[in-house]
């Protein structure tokens, strides 16, 4: 489904199942595994279809994995340095082979775990444990977790999310004389534009953070009464802020047909990124939609291998474990089209959430969804504001780059 286009540059083993893996140091465990063919990292919960990575930016479930002995990591967040012990999980048989996969065919409009047997004598208890499994996600860990410590911070202005929108309104917030404190997700920062590697290079180059307080790998877990929640890998931390600047992007598009949700059905974003790593798809794409990253994977692993499709003319999906071929639409009926990867470049929805919490309102629009409501400064609610894709701008760099510095602009103005 994938190889690799380009020699190692600082090879490391990593270990799936206790088989060695290469990896190139500081890439993420989830690109070292489907560099390797190694498509099927985990199973959907109760009915255990076999899942892959799809977005490779923490917001599917395709990636899960028992990492070190910590259940549920999402492997595409977490940056391979050697010797990573990755343990496939919610599974009964093999990582290929799940015998639990049975309840997909036998249940194909789904199952109540919650009562399967329920009130029958015997067979309950019974039942209660293979219920646990079925919808299971893993065992505890295995190492006694240790306490961590939690922390306030007081900070002028808070900016979740650190794209091109989240940099460019830190930036000119630090150069304004605020005290910015910027929370972002990912190993690294660059947002969506870390699958166009020199355009992130670019953007961070223009936009730079000076004394601006980084919080990498951490998540803004909600805003509780003005105070946003911070999970961090030292442990919480609990912000209050002058301002918070949201700028949590989109998440990507999807295509409701059979068998979206197999192994090989990636976003076109996340095509990007993996080609960013020298990892490339092993055969022909199906490319449906158009667009900015439509365009960015034709120029990523060239046109010749790529099929456009447009979502309209795609019927399904095929293949059991892996994607095999796509259904097209045709005047007399449909043809499949034997493809390696299925790559979707439907538009975003936007990461309204956080906002939403803070107290912005949200307005549903029928092309994107739900978009945080702002003023024409970027004002959301109260001192909270929003910026880029969250707020409803479409996907372009330029476009999400100078929106962030708009608003960080009106911040400043207002102060």
């Amino acid at each position: 489904m994938f190889k690799r286009a380009r020699p190692l540059a600082h090879p490391v083993v990593v270990y799936l199942d206790g088989a060695p893996v290469e990896a190139e140091r500081g890439e993420p465990l989830a690109v070292a595994l489907l560099a390797s063919d190694r498509t099927t990292l985990a199973r959907s919960a109760k009915l255990h279809r076999p899942r892959g990575p799809s977005c490779l930016r923490g917001g599917c479930d395709g990636c899960l994995a028992r990492v070190d002995g910590a259940p549920n990591v999402m492997t595409c967040l977490c940056a391979a340095q050697g010797g990573e012990q990755v343990e496939t999980q919610n599974f009964v048989g093999s990582r290929r082979a799940d015998l639990l996969r049975v309840t997909d065919w036998f249940f194909p409009n789904g199952i109540d775990h919650h009562h399967l047997m329920a009130g029958v004598p015997g067979v309950q208890d019974l039942l209660v444990g293979f219920a646990r499994k079925l919808a299971g996600m893993g065992r505890l860990p295995t190492n006694t977790l240790s306490v961590q410590s939690a922390r306030r911070l007081e900070t002028g202005a808070l900016v979740v999310g650190g794209g091109p929108a989240g940099l460019a309104a830190a930036s000119r917030l630090a150069a304004g004389g605020r005290d910015v404190t910027l929370v972002d997700d990912g190993i690294e920062l660059g947002g969506s534009l870390l699958a166009l590697p020199e355009r992130a290079g670019a953007v961070r180059g223009q936009h730079p953070l000076g004394a601006t307080r980084v919080l990498l790998g951490a998540t803004v877990v909600g805003v509780y009464g003005g105070e946003a929640l911070v999970a961090t890998p030292e442990g919480a931390v609990v912000v209050r802020a002058r301002d918070t600047v949201v700028t949590t992007g989109a998440h990507d598009g999807v295509l409701a047909v059979p068998n979206d949700d197999l192994p090989g059905v990636l976003s076109a974003r996340a095509v990007c990124r993996l080609a960013s790593y020298g990892v490339v798809p092993d055969g022909p794409v199906a490319l449906v939609g158009e667009g900015f990253w439509a365009d960015a994977v034709e120029a990523a692993i060239g046109a010749p291998n790529v099929l456009r499709v447009a979502p309209e003319d795609l019927a399904g999906i095929k293949g059991t474990g892996q994607v095999k071929a796509v259904a097209l639409k045709t005047a007399t009926g449909e043809r499949t089209v034997k493809v390696a990867v299925v790559a979707i470049a439907a538009p975003g929805a936007p990461a309204f959430e956080i906002a939403a919490q803070a107290g912005a309102e949200t307005r549903f629009e029928p092309t994107q969804g739900y978009v945080v409501v702002r003023d024409a400064d970027g004002r959301a609610a109260g001192s909270v504001w929003a910026a880029g894709e969250c707020a409803g701008v479409a996907f372009d760099p330029d476009a999400v780059t100078g929106d962030g510095a708009r608003v960080a602009e009106a911040i400043l103005a207002a102060s």
